[in-house]
């Protein structure tokens, strides 16, 4: 299921956000020259920017980039930006699109240590450090409270034990139509991405598109289809029931009963759920060894160019103090916007210490729910276009090759055939060349 949730209420808060900013900028380039310009496709951050420029001479800028990866490097005529936040920023091309920060970490600006190990290696090249982790996202299913007595687990769920659940909570009346269905990975295409690259997909930068792990990613479409034909009896069956009783938001047919799961991240669970004031819970979805943390994961780059590099330092220093992430916080929650937004630029900090001491303040249900940074699987290198290639590439070759039908009943005298009914689709490398050909 896609949820227009996401892109409507951060362009609506973004556009208020950018109007201020506008403003802003007016009085910065009346009073201050050369305010640090920010470039990010995170709406989020106009408080925090506002935030800044309430403690500091030195002045801030947001500049709102749709996708800002692709933003780089700026047009001829642009002002280019001190700092880019966002995610996809680690590519191959990160030493020519960004200064080295290892001065933070050398001259004791930033001590290392109050940033996940992980997520820090994640934004080095060659044991040089280009990107400053600043937050992400982790995939989850969400049910309702009433209905905890089909999950076991208290806080991770694996595929298999998803797959469990929903074959316990699904029944069919006497007709053979479904009256309750627990999950079906139809449902959502987002859940048919996790689950490749849960199985070992392995997508990641290679040239102008990506590469994978042909093997595993069959393996994970064979998979979906036997959850489909074990649970539901066909992907026909699980649309007639998505069709009849899911089109309402998922908090309310949630708890109707109809259904067991949803599939959503963290920011998304956050957006319908506030701080913890509906009887939706959560458990995270691990690929079995751990939880992979979502593609976008949001980092901080200098960059190369930028006209700014001090004073765009000084921003730097001061967003990554556990002090101001609290501010930015309070500050967001004090708002009380009609857009609910989720953490630190939308997401979980990167900072251990806000995530455990700070956030299970603003939201409840992360006291004692928060896993600790050795369950965190942190996403390939990526291209800068990979959230293009997902949404016209990947996500059409699941939709189209997990439709699952049984095999047709054998004719009169004829042994049945076992399995599902075979179709004949393109593979995701037809799918990549048709796209190479059209956008190139």
């Amino acid at each position: 299921m896609r949820r227009p949730s996401g892109s409507q209420n951060r362009f609506l808060s973004g556009a208020a956000g950018l109007l201020a900013l506008c403003l802003l900028f007016c009085s910065c380039q009346r009073g201050r020259e050369d305010p640090v310009i920010i470039w990010s496709d995170r709406a989020e951050l106009a408080s925090c920017v506002e935030l800044f420029n309430a403690t500091h001479d030195i002045k801030a800028v947001l500049v709102y980039k749709d996708s800002v990866s692709r933003s780089l490097p700026p047009a001829r005529d642009e002002v280019p930006p001190d700092l880019v936040i966002g995610p996809w920023l680690k590519t191959s091309a990160i030493k020519k699109n960004f200064s080295p920060v290892e001065k933070f970490f050398s001259q004791n600006k930033l001590p290392k240590q109050i940033f996940y190990t992980n997520m820090l290696a994640y934004g080095s090249s060659g044991g040089t450090q280009y990107l400053l982790p600043v937050s992400f996202n982790l995939p989850a299913v969400v049910f309702g409270e009433e209905n905890a007595g089909y999950i076991t687990d208290s806080h991770i769920l694996t595929l298999d034990k998803i797959w469990e659940a929903d074959a316990k909570f699904s029944s069919v009346d006497d007709k053979g139509v479904y009256q309750k269905m627990g999950f079906a990975p139809s449902w959502d295409e987002d859940f048919l991405y996790f689950a490749a690259k849960a199985r070992g997909a392995a997508f990641m930068e290679s040239g102008s598109t990506f590469s994978y792990d042909r093997d595993a990613l069959i393996s994970a479409v064979n998979y979906l289809q036997n959850w489909t034909l074990s649970n539901h009896t066909s992907s026909a069956a699980e649309q007639d029931f998505k069709f009849s009783y899911l089109y309402k938001p998922e908090s309310e047919w949630l708890s109707e009963g109809r259904s067991l799961f949803t599939y959503m991240n963290s920011r998304e669970f956050y957006a319908i759920n506030g701080e913890g004031d509906s009887d939706l819970v959560f458990r995270w979805v691990s690929n079995g060894s751990g939880i992979p943390v979502e593609d976008d994961m949001v980092c901080m780059g200098l960059y190369k160019r930028a006209r700014n590099p001090n004073k765009a330092e000084v921003f730097i220093e001061w967003f990554f103090r556990e002090d101001t992430q609290k501010a930015m916080l309070e500050r967001s929650r004090n708002m009380a916007l009609d857009t609910k937004e989720f953490g630190i630029a939308g997401g979980f900090s990167s900072i251990e210490s806000v995530n455990t001491s700070l956030f299970p303040a603003f939201y409840h249900e992360l006291l004692g729910n928060m896993p600790p940074e050795e369950q965190l699987v942190l996403p390939e290198i990526l291209p800068s276009r990979f959230g293009i290639f997902k949404e016209k590439i990947i996500i059409p070759f699941l939709v189209e090759n997990c439709q699952a039908e049984p095999a047709p009943p054998a004719e009169e005298g004829t042994a049945p055939e076992a399995g599902m009914q075979e179709k004949a689709h393109k593979s995701l490398d037809d799918y990549i060349a048709d796209w190479s050909r059209q956008a190139f």
